[in-house]
């Protein structure tokens, strides 16, 4: 009997095939399918430990950022011993706003003192999670407590501890008592299949959040077999609670020791069916066709084995040539197979150079970050200098003129009130350039406390009289106005007010008009300030707000300024909470400027107390430091003149030399000297025989609050910024010779 030779169709062929024998083909289809159940394992475990590699990324993120607030917490002034109230505010406002249940203060022993979600001063009481809490002691570094129900019954949660450290020592610890929601909106955005499971659990293995619901709150019994392996990751074939067979891996968190695991549904009935059907077709038709397959089998399996050597070589990912084959069918397959090659050799290479092109734009975007932070570095270091250097010079100028006042001299008394306010302007424009600095890089600290807003308005409109001339003021506050209680810092809504008063006087003529009115505007207080000015365009109005911007003028400049006040206005109202808006029916009519501001409920009436006896001066020896020789001789003059005796020096060197002879009683240091720093300094002075007992106070020109805390450490008890207040410098040395005499007493 003769065969036709190739060109035939794959169904003559088969049909021969299954009346000849079907073993050839029984063997191939079983390594086929063997094959890929083995691929397809190996991929769900490859993807199943990449979405735990993912997640376990995005926990780990969560969890340190959450230590990352806590750390900045932890640096807050509010953190001391006599502040533990404006602390527990403090703390409650953070909770709110990251979305905690609470934030717990501990003190070295473990007990708590405060927590931020039940009123402040209660009784010490034992931390929900001891444990960590031992470890955070232990360790002085952040740790990640366990899984547990706080005394609330709210709900399971976990703490986030931080120590804090202050001169080496350990005074508190800062925990966060963090909801396991937080941690299951992670897991919920892995979207994964209903079949398949995603969990995190806590070093006890307690379940911390879980993509499907389940009343277990414990891994499966396959998946802690597979846990208990150990190791930093690790996959395998387990069940889930819900009893669908899954590859998972397990990625175990470093820090915080936490387990991430990821189960994907590893089914295999459907391809174990097929393979099962096959296998009974075959061993059926075996016993019929074992004669007729020995003669058919080379026509049939050399094919079939160039397609399985295909496939195997497609597998590995390498170039697939497939031979020209005798069955038309099977060299289509084979033409496909090269196809399908083709097209993942080019998706490979496609996606290596999408890679290279992600790496390169990941590394110009941190280049451009680096430069960021470094030009935003620079730009702090540069207003600290030239605050510094502008506030010198002006510290002698406001020094001498409050001499030439005490003194009395009627001749020169208008030139004396120019220059008192030039220096005054000088002083605001530099305050506003370092407050700009602190506003855009989110470092100004605002005290925040209930204040009845019209004594506030008062204050800031008796502020503007000296500088009003012909120009009318208005000022109206209503009887229902007086009672008009906000939460704020009552400094910087003062310079609010002052900084609009001061942009009407200046935009107002000589004899125009100037009204600040108070009122209630629902549940705000709002705040009016009013003027028949040269008013304001569209465009202006646009861009009255933004920093440096200033409104055109002519080449001579009257209206001055840096385009800084209402900045600072609109970014101080809204870290109150409130809003400013600008309006003006265009140029010569006008402009009004309105501030609102959230109404608090008023404070309880102190309790009646005695009036404090006033304090009465003692003389005494003050040793004065600074390289500014004027800036040292109009301070000496000041304090001789109030009675001090005083000794002073130009050189640190100097200084340390007048110690030999003189004890004083209060050492006034700048901080900018030459060859020796204020801080080394005051040190000196400190270990000095004769200055063991001397009250230090820093004048210098740096004023940031990175400069007040390094002033603290260095032993200074207060710090004044240039160029201080003439009132300001006497009571610091008045209440610095009584300091040093009380210690001498004791």
């Amino acid at each position: 009997m003769k065969f036709e030779r190739p060109g035939r169709t794959l169904r003559f062929r088969l049909f021969l095939l299954a009346a000849s024998g079907l073993l050839p083909l029984a063997i191939v289809a079983a390594v086929v399918l063997a094959y890929l159940a083995g691929e397809r394992e190996r991929d769900a475990q490859e993807n199943a430990l990449a979405v735990s590699r993912a997640l376990a990324t995005a926990v780990d993120s969560e969890l340190r950022a959450s230590a990352g607030v806590l750390e900045s917490l932890a640096l807050a002034n509010e953190l001391q011993p006599a502040r533990l109230a404006d602390f527990h505010s403090l703390a409650g406002r953070i909770a709110a706003r990251q979305g905690w249940r609470a934030i717990v203060l501990a003190d070295a022993d473990g007990r708590v003192i405060l927590t931020s979600s039940r009123p402040f001063g209660g009784p010490p009481e034992e931390p929900v999670d001891p444990e960590s809490m031992r470890r955070a002691l232990a360790s002085r570094a952040p740790v990640v407590g366990k899984v547990a129900v706080g005394r609330m019954q709210v709900g399971p949660a976990f703490a986030v501890r931080v120590p804090v450290l202050h001169d080496g020592q350990l005074p508190y610890v800062i925990s966060a008592v963090i909801p396991v929601e937080r941690v299951l909106a992670v897991v919920q955005r892995q979207k994964m299949p209903a079949t398949s499971v995603v969990a995190v659990f806590d070093q006890e293995l307690n379940r911390v959040a879980r993509s499907q619901q389940h009343t277990v709150g414990r891994p499966s019994p396959s998946l802690q077999r597979l846990l208990a392996r150990g190791g930093p990751e690790g996959v395998g074939p387990t069940v889930t609670l819900e009893g669908v067979p899954s590859q998972t891996a397990f990625v175990r968190l470093e820090w915080s020791n936490w387990v991430v695991a990821t189960g994907i549904s590893a089914n295999e009935r459907g391809l174990y069916g097929v393979l099962g059907a096959v296998a009974a077709g075959l061993l059926a038709s075996l016993a019929l066709a074992a004669f007729f397959a020995t003669y058919f089998a080379s026509h049939v399996t050399g094919p079939i084995d160039a397609l399985k050597a295909a496939a195997a070589a497609m597998g590995r990912g390498e170039p697939v040539k497939v031979p020209t084959l005798e069955i038309s069918e099977l060299q289509d397959v084979g033409d496909a197979l090269e196809i399908a090659s083709a097209e993942r050799e080019r998706a490979s290479r496609e996606r290596l150079a999408a890679e290279a092109e992600r790496e390169t734009l990941l590394a110009r975007a941190t280049e451009a970050l680096q430069r960021a932070e470094e030009a935003g570095r620079s730009k702090d270091e540069f207003l600290a200098m030239l605050g510094h250097e502008l506030r010198n010079p002006l510290a002698p100028m406001a020094t001498a003129l409050h001499l030439m006042a005490r003194k009395g001299e009627p001749g020169t008394r208008l030139e004396r009130e120019v220059m008192e306010r030039q220096v005054a302007h000088m002083k605001r424009l530099v305050d506003d350039l370092l407050d700009v600095s602190r506003i855009t890089g989110k470092r100004l600290a605002i005290r925040m406390e209930p204040l009845r807003l019209a004594e506030v308005v008062r204050h800031g409109a008796q502020s503007v009289q000296p500088v009003l001339g012909l120009r009318r003021f208005d000022l109206d506050i209503p009887r229902e106005a007086e009672q008009l209680w906000v939460t704020g810092d009552e400094v910087r809504l003062g310079q609010v007010l002052s900084n609009l008063l001061g942009n009407a006087v200046k935009f107002t003529g000589p004899e125009g008009t100037i009204s600040v009115r108070l009122e209630r505007s629902g549940d705000h207080a709002q705040l009016t300030v009013a003027d028949t000015g040269f008013g304001m365009t569209p465009e202006v109005l646009e861009h009255v707000f933004d920093l440096f911007y200033q409104a055109p003028q002519g080449t001579d400049r009257s209206r001055g300024g840096l385009g800084l006040g209402l900045a600072i206005v609109r970014s101080l109202v809204e870290m109150h909470g409130g809003t400013v808006q600008a309006h003006s029916e265009g140029e010569g009519r006008g402009s009004r400027l309105v501030v609102r501001l959230p109404l608090a409920m008023p404070p309880p009436e102190p309790a009646p107390s005695q009036p404090a006896a006033l304090a009465t001066g003692s003389h005494g020896r003050v040793l004065l430091v600074d390289d500014n020789k004027d800036a040292a001789d109009t301070a000496g003059a000041l304090l001789e003149i109030s009675g001090y005796e005083v000794r002073i020096a130009y050189d640190p060197g100097v200084a340390l030399t007048l110690l030999d002879d003189f004890v004083p009683d209060v050492a006034v240091l700048d901080i900018g000297l030459p060859g020796m720093s204020g801080h080394e300094l005051a040190a000196r002075v400190r270990a000095h025989r004769n200055g063991g007992t001397c009250y230090l106070v820093a004048l210098t020109g740096y004023g940031t609050s990175a400069d007040v805390a390094r002033a603290h450490e260095a032993g200074f008890s207060q710090h004044l910024v240039k160029p201080a207040g003439p009132g300001d410098l006497l009571e610091a040395v008045e209440r610095g010779v009584k300091d040093s005499m009380q210690r001498k007493a004791s």
